[in-house]
C-alpha cells in the first residue's frame, strides 16, 4: 500500500528544493519540523485520547500537523522573500 502524502508536504519539500536542499534533506527537514513530536506532546495527546477516545486523538494529531505545516511553509517563504530582497 503506497504512503499518503499531504499535498502541503510536496509543496514545502519542492520549496526546500528550490532553496538549494536536496530531496533527501528536504525531507529530513519536513520530518523534523512537522512530525517530530516532543515527549510532552505525545504525553498530552496520550491524556487527550484517554479523556476523549481515538478518534479525537487522530483528529487532534492531523490538526497538530496541518497546525505545524502552515507554520513551517509560511517561514519557509519568509525567509525566501528576505533572502531574495537582502
Amino acid at each position: 500500500m503506497a504512503k499518503l502524502t499531504n499535498p502541503i508536504d510536496k509543496k514545502i519539500v519542492s520549496l526546500l528544493q528550490q532553496q538549494g536542499l536536496i530531496k533527501s534533506e528536504a525531507k529530513s527537514a519536513l520530518k523534523r519540523n512537522v512530525y517530530k513530536m516532543a515527549p510532552c506532546d505525545v504525553e498530552k495527546i496520550q491524556n487527550y485520547t484517554t479523556h476523549f477516545g481515538l478518534d479525537a486523538k487522530e483528529t487532534l494529531i492531523e490538526e497538530i500537523l496541518q497546525l505545524r505545516r502552515e507554520k513551517f511553509i509560511s517561514r519557509i517563504i519568509s525567509e525566501d522573500q528576505l533572502t531574495r530582497t537582502g
